[in-house]
């Protein structure tokens, strides 16, 4: 993030709207730092008015993708090929949440002061993912029976990126063979996770060996009660379904049950805004699953995918061998078209298309929702460090949020869970790792970074001297808080016997709110000091 880029210098400059034309490029998607200095000539009662408008349709856009898409087919995904809700937490829950951290993560280490924004991001998204978000699937699951061997692997491995990047600190660099291996602990944590999940199916085929009998004269029992119950078990079905139409019925809103000439002017434009987001949906987002399936829209979707997903993206330019990646994929796609007309694609492979294209527009929506951040930042003047791991985290654990609570609102509490500590593992390591592989690769830093987290910079100034320690104290703020939380969450479900109650979601919120209320104290405190020496 560049330092031009401040409120101060924007101001005093002559012509502020060419000043923030030239200095704020910040902003990927939509640069909102131009129209605000530009269109809106710094009006703060027309971006107030318009902030809660542009939140409410970036949350409830990304709500409605995870709600009907993402969500449904990572839940198919997982039982389609048998996998364990411990399994699939540390493989697609981790995968599908952390995309938009690593991005973000990577994307803003491109310049000295990105790794503090990587560090806050990283980690403050992962303390947030850890209490909060665990807090928030506790809650909605009621009672979650965490399994001994993957809570311990995940908290341990937690606690090894955590102490590692402590040491890194302490060392004052890290070169590209540091970053290498930190990152590569991913593939560690992967093999472990394949292992245990080795020995539990063994466990459980011996089991059903040992029960094989037990199981056949239930079976018989089962088969004996369905058929004396054979009458009044369709008839309770058919009262559940009828039921369940009414409901449905009732759901819809009575606005909705209107024609549209019949409408108000709200309803008339309520209308018309989720069924055109919903309609865009559909037809860049495949089935996710096989009660969504539809054959033309899944034959349209091969066509109409790939471009869209390459605009959302704005990776027009991108070319392999001289080709642009835009008509590979096109190609590639017209196949695909012709093959689903002619024949029938799996819905297997919708679904994990489903995924690619909800997690894209996932990150675009989010991408928006930090540009708009980042404007605030320039008007407010925070640190990096405290942009990072509250902001930029709040926006990056969206879509871990919603997707989370919702597995656990459908019964995958021990899925959801799994999948928030996984999560941050993936964050830290592939994550933070890709963010310092990259620095550590680029000509600008000949194979080493500076990483002094615990140390005053090279200055003579004393202005200097207390910014940078005021981003670093914020930055091994959330380190240490991140590593408390570890601990006492090892302690606490052991002593509970890895049953995690309400009673530990509250005490999750609790811990995330000392640790806002102390980093924004500390931020405003230090903030304050640094204003005074400027101006002296």
């Amino acid at each position: 993030m560049a330092n031009t880029c401040l409120y101060s210098l924007i101001n005093s400059s002559d012509d502020t709207c060419q000043y923030a034309k030239d200095n704020c490029n910040d902003q990927t998607i939509f640069p909102f730092t131009h129209y605000y200095f530009c269109q809106l000539d710094q009006n703060w009662v027309i971006l107030i008015l318009i902030a809660p408008f542009l939140f409410f349709i970036l949350f409830n856009f990304l709500a409605r993708t995870v709600d009907d898409y993402l969500s449904p087919a990572v839940t198919f995904i997982a039982e389609y090929f048998k996998m364990s809700q411990t399994f699939a937490g540390v493989t697609l829950i981790a995968f599908a949440n952390g995309v938009p951290d690593f991005l973000c993560a990577v994307l803003a280490s491109q310049d000295d002061d990105g790794i503090l924004i990587a560090v806050g991001s990283i980690f403050g998204s992962g303390l947030f993912m850890t209490t909060i978000i665990v807090g928030a699937v506790i809650l909605l699951s009621g009672i979650v029976k965490a399994e001994k061997v993957p809570f311990m692997r995940d908290i341990v491995f937690n606690g090894v990126a955590i102490v590692l990047l402590m040491i890194f600190a302490f060392i004052g660099q890290i070169n590209h063979y540091m970053a290498i291996g930190f990152c590569s602990l991913y593939i560690i944590y992967i093999v472990v996770v394949l292992v245990n999940e080795n020995s539990i199916k063994k466990k459980e085929r011996q089991d059903e060996i040992n029960s094989q009998e037990e199981r056949k004269e239930q079976e018989e029992k089962q088969l004996l009660a369905q058929k004396e119950q054979g009458e009044e078990g369709n008839q309770a079905i058919q009262n559940a379904d009828e039921e369940l139409k009414k409901e449905l019925a009732e759901s819809i809103p009575e606005s909705f049950k209107k024609s549209f000439g019949e409408m108000s002017l709200v309803s008339k434009l309520k209308y018309v805004y989720i069924t055109s987001l919903e309609f865009v949906r559909k037809i860049t987002i495949p089935a996710s699953n096989q009660e969504k399936y539809d054959k033309k829209y899944a034959a349209i979707h091969q066509i109409v995918c790939p471009i869209a997903m390459i605009a959302l993206l704005g990776s027009f330019s991108m070319e392999i061998y001289d080709i642009k990646v835009w008509i590979i994929l096109e190609v590639i796609g017209l196949f695909l078209f012709i093959y689903q007309i002619i024949f029938e694609i799996p819905i297997i492979i919708l679904s994990m298309e489903c995924v690619v294209c909800s997690i894209i527009w996932c990150k675009q929506v989010i991408q928006v929702l930090i540009d708009f951040i980042l404007l605030i930042q320039t008007i407010t003047g925070v640190s990096y460090s405290y942009l990072g791991m509250t902001f930029l985290a709040f926006g990056n654990s969206t879509c871990d949020f919603l997707v989370n609570t919702k597995l656990a609102s459908i019964g995958y509490g021990l899925m959801a869970m799994t999948g928030c500590f996984s999560g941050t593992i993936f964050n830290m390591l592939c994550g933070f790792g890709g963010a310092l592989v990259r620095l550590t690769a680029i000509e600008k830093y000949p194979g080493i970074v500076s990483f002094d987290l615990f140390r005053d910079p090279k200055s003579d100034s004393q202005t200097d001297i207390i910014i940078t320690r005021m981003n670093n104290s914020i930055a091994y703020c959330v380190i240490i808080f991140s590593l408390m939380n570890i601990i006492m969450t090892c302690i606490v479900v052991i002593t509970k016997k890895f049953k995690l109650t309400k009673n530990l979601a509250y005490y999750y919120f609790f811990i995330y709110s000392v640790f806002f209320i102390f980093i924004t104290t500390l931020t405003v405190a230090l903030s304050s000091i640094v204003s005074y020496l400027s101006e002296q």
